[in-house]
């Protein structure tokens, strides 16, 4: 669960704060004022929200700064990245709302601020899930239709054997894993033939519910990757959620039929779950905040690539 705790402030004259308050400058009553610093956690970089005067909060994600294993990477390059994607999904759907960006402050992007619970948090509370999974499935239908293309399914296969490489799985077992696969690989059910845009961090922490659904975090947004992944990221998630969520399966069949327009779609969206909640699974598996899970997480991605295709 996410956790915001106080960190500090920016005092007028504080050459990020003033460039923080120059972007919301319209929103402010005192631009004079100063700025209560919030931390968010966890997450794979530094993330922040700024509460200025009159209760106005903004977001700041701090690519040059990563807290998570992944830290030799472009952060110039990921910080425009994210705010093209966002801008661009926006088009489509509800998402955090990109504001600015600028590399002098260690790549930071600026988005709005959303209030409300994530996903993730209903979950962790025992909150009610169908309404907020309908919208996730609608939002998700709608950023795929729009930015329908072709998939490179060498591209969904190649980032999987990336996660096993993270993970570093002794030689048989990895072995096992490039056999199951590589019947994945010769079935139709990952075809080349319908791409889309995905969000491509769709975790039960990526969107937030206020009534509706807002879409956060798209740092891994690709395209031409196959559709049902978003979906089988965020099942693998609800599966595996601390504390365990007894309701996940009805949850996830919820999720696929409000995805799909109909009954042939549920079917086919559903042939092609498992292989990417297994992909979903070891996302999971090479957090190190989860190790204490990790057996019982590569099981259950390895039962569901052998419960696939066959």
């Amino acid at each position: 669960m996410s956790i915001e705790r106080e960190v500090g402030r920016l005092e007028p004259g504080d050459a990020f704060g003033d460039w923080l308050a120059g972007i919301i400058a319209d929103w402010l009553p005192d631009q004079e004022s100063d700025a209560r610093v919030y931390r968010i956690e966890p997450a794979s970089h530094i993330v922040c929200r700024y509460e200025f005067a009159g209760g106005v909060s903004i977001i700041g994600k701090f690519f040059g700064a990563p807290t998570g294993a992944k830290a030799c990477y472009n952060a110039d390059a990921a910080m425009e990245n994210e705010f093209d994607r966002l801008r661009r999904a926006a088009g489509w759907i509800r998402v955090a709302r990109p504001l600015a960006k600028n590399s002098r402050f260690h790549s930071v992007l600026v988005t709005g601020y959303v209030p409300g619970p994530t996903i993730r948090e209903l979950i962790a509370a025992g909150g009610a899930l169908y309404e907020p999974l309908t919208g996730v499935a609608h939002l998700l239908r709608r950023l795929h239709d729009c930015t329908r293309t072709s998939c490179n399914r060498e591209r969904d296969f190649a980032y999987f054997h990336a996660m096993l490489d993270q993970i570093g799985l002794p030689a048989p077992r990895r072995e096992k894993f490039n056999r199951l696969l590589g019947v994945w690989w010769h079935s139709p059910r990952i075809g080349p033939d319908v791409g889309c845009m995905v969000h491509g961090d769709a975790t039960p922490g990526s969107y937030l519910f206020d009534d509706g659904i807002c879409a956060i975090d798209f740092e891994g947004s690709r395209d031409h990757a196959h559709p049902v992944r978003d979906l089988g990221i965020l099942a693998a998630e609800i599966k595996a959620s601390p504390g365990s969520n007894p309701g996940a399966e009805n949850h996830i069949g919820h999720l696929l039929w409000h995805y799909s327009q109909s009954v042939e779609e549920f079917r086919r969206h559903t042939a092609a779950l498992p292989f990417f909640m297994a992909l979903g699974y070891l996302r999971i598996a090479r957090l190190p905040w989860r190790a204490a899970e990790r057996d019982w997480l590569l099981g259950e991605a390895e039962a569901c690539l052998a419960a696939g295709p066959g």
